[in-house]
């Protein structure tokens, strides 16, 4: 494919660029040696040895929480995939079984050759619009199939593509499909040089997350235990919140006497002490553990076992999140969102901010900071359309990047099966 003049004079003055490019600012604490290998495209890494390899590249670090709900599915299907994430963030995440996280390459030739001939990628998908010249055209050089997907970080601005000039159609061009998430953005790329055919509206790729799983003979047995009586989840609940949740209960308790309180410790082996010193405390006790189901008197059940947070959310249409008022920054709120839960949250939610954003903005979040406020909200959102308004508002954001999802899953798996077709 030929380069604009634009393109093949960036190239030429990128062509013998072979060290770290200069940031602005002191290095941060992670700025270490690795870090610049990675920049110059020498990973420590080694690219996984069997099976195809996906490359999602990203502007930012927590920009590619919106990749992950997409990988699990591809590498769900199917299972030989490994996968390259790369960021431009020196902030990302240490590397996990089949994802392998780095630092983007600097934008000049060596470092970029390099690159590629380390993970030798069999196809790359670009989520940031902030498009790379030299990466963008070694990999296509290389025949390499890119998609370039609207991930919804930041808005395409032409303006800031005018010293591109002729560079961005030639690099547009590249591309097999450019998915947009609206007509403006599509518009704004054919108008930059991208071929009209290619170029598909499907939405934004976001984060989310699939629904977690649940034994249904369970659900089916503790269902008909509780009897249709009111219930509400404390989740992941650390010790300096197990308090104000148990406070928030009992306030809740004097207006509706019927209610259940599931409580997920955030260290199930804390599940025993805690249901002994509950029960001491005057409230009426079944512990998960042990076995035991709520009967009708039962008022608070201790649910410590791992890996039913598919039954709890689905159990109960209220949900609390903890790590949020006491902890480490919260915990994903996708979870309870995705199988039709309310969410109350305390401020500490750092670790998912983007995601606590989205869902709030929607109103499908509440935010609460004492058992005061708490136990308000829960009796409130007892009343069945209050909480159902604000589920279904959950609902609609975690299924708002499906259609795109699904899409780029298409595409993959189809340039895959021509790749292995003689």
């Amino acid at each position: 494919m030929g380069n604009s003049l634009a393109l093949a004079l960036y190239l030429a003055t990128r062509a013998r660029a072979d060290k770290p490019a200069r940031r602005s600012g002191k290095p941060s604490e992670g700025h270490t040696k690795t870090l610049e290998n990675e920049r110059l495209g020498r990973p420590e890494l080694s690219r996984p040895e069997t099976g195809p390899l996906i490359w999602f590249h990203t502007g930012r670090d927590r920009h590619a929480l919106a990749c992950r709900e997409l990988i699990s599915r591809l590498r769900a299907e199917r299972g030989e995939l490994g996968f390259l994430l790369t960021t431009s963030s020196e902030n990302r995440k240490e590397s996990e079984d089949h994802l392998n996280f780095q630092l983007a390459p600097d934008d000049a030739v060596p470092a970029v050759r390099r690159f590629l001939d380390h993970w030798r990628p069999d196809i790359a998908v670009f989520t940031e619009p902030d498009l790379r010249p030299a990466l963008i055209a070694e990999t296509s050089d290389r025949g390499i199939p890119m998609f370039l997907v609207d991930a919804h970080t930041a808005r395409l601005d032409p303006q800031s593509w005018r010293w591109l000039r002729g560079m961005a159609g030639s690099l547009l061009s590249r591309f097999q499909w450019l998915l947009t998430g609206d007509a403006e953005t599509a518009g704004t790329l054919r108008r930059l040089g991208a071929r009209s055919g290619r170029v598909q509206v499907v939405g934004y790729l976001e984060e989310g997350t699939p629904a977690l799983g649940c034994n249904e003979a369970e659900r089916d047995a503790l269902a008909e235990a509780l009897a249709g009586r009111p219930v509400w989840l404390a989740a992941h609940v650390t010790p300096g919140e197990c308090t104000t949740v148990i406070d928030a209960h009992a306030a809740a308790l004097r207006r509706s006497h019927r209610l259940v309180l599931i409580l997920v410790p955030d260290d199930p082996q804390e599940g025993p002490a805690w249901a002994a010193k509950l029960a001491e405390g005057g409230n009426r006790v079944a512990l998960r553990s042990d076995g035991a189901e709520p009967d009708p008197e039962t008022q608070i059940y201790v649910a410590d076992t791992e890996g039913e947070m598919g039954l709890w959310y689905r159990l109960a249409p209220i949900s609390f999140l903890g790590r949020s008022i006491s902890g480490d920054g919260g915990v994903n709120p996708y979870q309870p969102a995705a199988l039709g839960s309310a969410i109350l949250h305390g401020p500490n939610v750092r670790n998912f901010r983007q995601a606590y954003g989205r869902l709030g903005a929607a109103g499908a979040t509440r935010l609460v900071r004492n058992a005061t406020e708490l136990g308000d909200a829960v009796e409130q959102l007892l009343s069945p359309d209050a909480a159902a308004g604000m589920a279904h508002a959950a609902w609609r954001v975690c299924s708002s990047g499906a259609e795109v999802t699904d899409r780029i899953r298409e595409l993959i798996f189809a340039t895959l099966d021509e790749m292995d077709t003689p």
